[in-house]
């Protein structure tokens, strides 16, 4: 997931980023901080945040409300926003906070709304495994959760982004699948690529990936990228040879003409 944001942080090495929700030790900013850019941890609760500057992992964080920052507009170039967003009461007020903040675009790695499909395969497997749960005495949920804190968990789109996008006259998003997967027990394991829970992560990840690419299922991450201002020619390409869909979203053509 963190080398979604490769293309960005290696087209702009000098851009400066926010990172929302990332409370647990900083990992996000500390990410993009390795790879030589400026990143600001911030996150509702600072308990871990200040563990992590006290042991020096990172330099700096902020405790921040994502429906409110206290931020300028435009004090960042980039917003980064990694599995928190699905765990706020009210996610898109947290968007918008962020576009606002931002110069350049907001990102966003979330989980993938199951039940919003254009592609005819995704529709029918879907259709299918729903009939079967209905035949099994299982009621199909349509892939709505919560979790054991009581919050709803929300998922995004394509569709979704593009409207916000549009509704805020930006013209170009970007979008790439991503696939994860979780064994009990593995966070405990020592990375290494002789891990037996590691290799049977990539397993289960490879199997995903193979279904996505011939349209049986749909990526369960979804990154996405609203851009506020149209990315350089070189990021442009370099995200589309890290597999991201770039979108140019139609004119609208009572304000521009």
């Amino acid at each position: 997931m963190y080398q979604a944001l490769d293309p960005i942080l290696t087209a702009e090495p000098k851009a400066k980023w926010l990172t929302v929700g990332d409370g647990r030790y900083g990992n996000d900013a500390k990410y993009i901080m390795e790879k030589g850019c400026d990143a600001l941890a911030s996150d509702i609760s600072d308990v871990l945040l200040k563990e992590a500057v006290d042991i020096g992992y990172i330099p700096k964080y902020r405790k921040e409300n994502a429906e409110s920052l206290s931020f300028a507009e435009s004090e960042f170039d980039y917003v980064f926003c990694k599995e928190s967003y699905h765990h706020f009461p009210r996610p898109m007020l947290a968007l918008y906070e962020m576009l606002r903040v931002a110069a350049k675009g907001v990102f966003l790695i979330e989980p993938n709304d199951g039940y919003v499909n254009d592609r005819f395969f995704e529709v029918f497997f879907r259709n299918v495994k729903s009939m079967i749960k209905t035949l099994l005495g299982r009621a199909a949920n349509k892939n709505h959760g919560f979790e054991e804190s009581g919050n709803y968990m929300f998922s995004i789109s394509k569709r979704e982004i593009e409207k916000v996008a549009l509704g805020l006259n930006y013209r170009t998003v970007a979008f790439k699948g991503i696939n994860d997967a979780y064994i009990f027990g593995v966070e405990y394991e020592k990375l290494s690529a002789n891990g037996p829970l590691q290799k049977k992560i990539k397993i289960l990840i490879n199997i995903a990936d193979f279904l996505c690419r011939i349209g049986i299922n749909k990526y369960g991450l979804l990154a996405a990228i609203i851009f506020k201002k149209e990315p350089s020619k070189e990021l442009r390409r370099k995200l589309t040879e890290k597999g991201f869909e770039i979108i140019y979203l139609p004119d609208n053509t009572y304000i521009s003409g």
